[in-house]
């Protein structure tokens, strides 16, 4: 995570939430220039069907490139017009050579070109976060393999539960994260559509040829064909930002798993530091997990996007600009933010520093108490469940109450002597005895999962 560069690259705080590379595909530039390759691939589309003449698709391809438009001008007639694509589309038509000019836009309304422009930006972003989150996978299934068999304490409730091992926890994070990319690809299919419904929706405007022109333009720009216009029904764009909450929503959740492993009083595992890194500015000791707090702020910024996503879909009438104009502003914010979210996750993972022997020792603060269940249910065959449950519980509370080891209260107990032998106490008192099938269910996990 380059700190510097992010500052720089804008001089804004908002920056360091983002990626490079996705900032670079959700920009003002690329915002025009999507459009402009959805003009061009209209013309191509238009040739290819002898609406307008071959040299006239060609003429506007090679002049549908930002860098060869007029930007002053471009800047001057969006003041004038208050209008987001007429600039762009003057400037190309005055820009084509000879009669070229004349074709471009033909028959094509605003949205059309906004519409098709966002789901080419919203395709390279999904490119952008797939692969992303495939290397978050591999890192989550390498530590998982690395550390199947690594005991340390369960935590419910906020507390010591029973043994399991940290490659258990890795496995449920990235088999969690399997099912996001697994909703990423299922999603690509119904966003990734041309929008061609023309002024009304009624395509009128492309002429006879419509529906031929649309499977052309589509064609074109590897674009799948919606069965009906969608000026008006933002579903795609709806469900692809729910589908970036969720990828954000687990990203902090395993921003905060690191964050509270690598508390002073748990020091199980942590965000790894340079040896440049600056935790504090007055206190030398200080390593913040400044990466896992950025996955907090973003990921949560993320998420109280996603209301506002489903709100365009109440849209008006046959086209709704007010929705429009929404997801104009949307869709680059949760992008780059998702882009950041994964970015330093990958940071994180790539580099996360495991403690082993603090997990142990964090799991022998108890003195055994944390294994009460595997006491519980030993004596569950000679006494029965319920009266089992109820000695080891007045024998938990002996234990706290007077300050005295559980293993030396249990072997105290007439009633539990009766039934366990101080070597059955003692096996029983092991954590290593009792993390179920914790190494098998990661096996199953990383069998049954998708490798990147």
């Amino acid at each position: 995570m380059q700190l510097g560069s992010c500052f720089l690259d804008s001089l804004t705080v908002t920056s360091f939430f983002g990626n490079a590379e996705m900032r670079g595909v959700f920009n003002d530039r690329q915002l025009m220039q999507s459009w402009l390759d959805v003009e061009a691939a209209l013309a191509r589309g238009q040739a290819s069907l002898g609406i307008i003449p071959q040299a006239a698709a060609d003429a506007i391809s090679a002049t549908a490139r930002l860098e060869k438009l007029d930007a002053a001008a471009l800047a001057s007639d969006a003041e004038d017009t208050v209008h987001p694509l007429v600039p762009l589309v003057r400037a190309l038509t005055a820009a084509c050579p000879g009669d070229a000019g004349r074709y471009v836009h033909l028959g094509a309304t605003t949205q059309d070109v906004m519409d098709t422009g966002f789901v080419l930006r919203a395709r390279a972003g999904l490119d952008i976060v797939g692969r992303q989150l495939d290397e978050l996978v591999r890192l989550l299934r390498r530590l998982a393999l690395r550390h199947r068999s690594t005991p340390m304490p369960a935590r419910t409730h906020g507390q010591q539960a029973l043994p399991t091992t940290f490659g258990l926890r890795l496995a449920v994070w990235q088999s969690e994260l399997q099912r996001h990319r697994a909703r990423l690809r299922e999603m690509r299919a119904r966003l990734l559509v041309t929008s061609m419904g023309g002024a009304a929706g009624t395509m009128a405007g492309y002429g006879p040829q419509a529906f031929a022109l649309e499977r052309a333009v589509a064609e074109e720009l590897g674009l799948g064909v919606a069965d009906t216009p969608w000026h008006a029904t933002s579903d795609r764009f709806a469900e692809c930002l729910m589908v970036l909450g969720l990828v954000a929503s687990s990203g902090e959740k395993l921003a905060r798993e690191v964050y509270f492993l690598g508390r002073t009083e748990v020091g199980e595992a942590y965000e790894p530091q340079r040896a440049t890194q600056v935790g504090s500015s007055t206190m030398p000791h200080k390593r913040n997990p400044i990466r896992c707090e950025a996955v907090i702020a973003a990921a949560s910024t993320l998420r109280a996007q996603v209301p506002l996503a489903l709100q365009t879909m109440v849209a008006q009438d046959d086209r709704d600009m007010g929705v429009g104009m929404t997801l104009w502003k949307l869709l680059p914010e949760c992008f780059i933010l998702i882009g950041g979210v994964l970015e330093r996750l990958v940071e994180v993972f790539g580099d996360l520093g495991v403690n082993p022997d603090r997990m142990r020792a964090n799991l022998d603060i108890t003195g055994g108490l944390v294994l009460s269940e595997a006491v519980m249910l030993r004596l569950a065959g000679p006494l029965g469940r319920e009266q089992a449950h109820h000695l080891v519980m007045r024998v938990v509370r002996d234990s706290l109450e007077q300050g005295r080891p559980f293993a030396e209260v249990l072997r105290g107990d007439p009633e539990v002597a009766a039934a366990l032998s101080g070597g059955d106490i003692a096996e029983l008192l092991d954590p290593l005895s009792y993390v179920g099938h914790a190494a098998a269910l990661v096996d199953r996990a990383l069998l049954t999962s998708e490798s990147p």
